[in-house]
């Protein structure tokens, strides 16, 4: 290799180092602050090229897009634990005798995340530095927040649409702690993930769901046998008034049946004597002679068988 082409690619080497030295770029999703001698200098930096003293500059970037802190799960002693939903009372039943067990002052499991923004890169930069200690910082401010909405509120609120409004009040605090400290970011979002009892407290309270709703069941037992024994005592009563007004019925009607017998048997007599007594005759030795295997003791001058002599 010659000389002169070793000199000029040494040069265009110089001079890509000292280009890399002078100019940086800025990516569309960053932001940056060029620091002298580690202490910021002129406004923030948006995308494009953009030059800096070499050696003695220095570049610093930040994302500008939302960002994630993500806590561990951590014990929350929210005001009330309202172990069974109060559900709408139906027809015919009392509102005490819905289930409804509460705790109150217990932990729960809770588990949030939050979305924020860097609006103000040079605060950030003096309050924070990096995104691990905004993280950091962002958890503690987080779990304080969470910590004073939730104790005032219930696990019911948690688990209903009530939770919007929770999640609102906790943003509203993450953000006045955020400003009133300075920190150059925004917090756009709160979000609760999860909500659950804990081990301990999930044992116990299973424990006393059941007692309950044994309690419950023993009680509902003893109302329904109670009614049962009211429907039967009724149904009884109303069984042997029944059968006494059918028998005094039964009497009446009876007795009006014999009274209208009597009286046509009568009104037959007295219209033809010797007729009825002839019909009344033929009956009585139709219905005894209609077996052949009757047999008659009578004596020759009975009156069963006068109608026989005038033949």
């Amino acid at each position: 290799m010659n000389k002169p082409l070793i000199i000029i690619l040494a040069t265009i080497a110089i001079g890509l180092i000292a280009a890399s030295q002078i100019f940086f770029i800025v990516d569309q999703r960053e932001q940056a602050i060029v620091l002298q001698l580690g202490q910021p200098i002129g406004d923030v930096k948006g995308p494009g090229l953009h030059t800096k003293i070499p050696i003695i500059q220095d570049v610093r970037y930040f994302d500008k897009r939302i960002l994630s802190v993500d806590p561990e799960p951590a014990q929350v002693v929210i005001s009330s634990i309202d172990i069974a939903p109060i559900p709408e009372p139906v027809e015919g039943e009392d509102s005490h005798d819905r289930p409804n067990i509460n705790v109150t002052g217990e932990p729960i499991i809770l588990d949030t995340f939050a979305r924020y923004k860097i609006v103000d890169p040079l605060q950030f930069l003096k309050t924070l530095g990096t995104i691990r200690s905004a993280n950091s910082r962002l958890e503690n401010i987080l779990n304080d927040a969470t910590r004073a909405e939730l104790g005032k509120t219930s696990l019911k609120q948690l688990l209903s649409p009530a939770r919007t409004g929770v999640m609102r009040d906790i943003l509203s605090r993450v953000n006045s702690n955020t400003k009133k400290d300075n920190l150059g970011i925004e917090i756009i979002d709160v979000r609760i993930v999860r909500a659950d009892l804990t081990s301990e407290l999930r044992t116990s309270t299973v424990r006393r769901m059941i007692s309950e709703l044994k309690e419950r069941a023993t009680e509902t037992r003893a109302k329904g046998e109670e009614q049962a024994l009211k429907i039967s005592s009724t149904a009884e009563k109303e069984r042997t008034v029944i059968i006494a007004e059918a028998q005094r019925d039964s009497s009446v009607l009876k007795g009006e049946g014999d009274k209208e017998a009597i009286k046509v048997y009568a009104e037959a007599f007295n219209k033809d004597k010797e007729f009825y007594s002839f019909m009344r005759s033929m009956e009585a030795y139709s219905k005894t002679l209609a077996n052949p295997e009757t047999q008659l003791i009578l004596s020759p001058d009975s009156e069963f068988f006068k109608h026989f002599d005038n033949q």
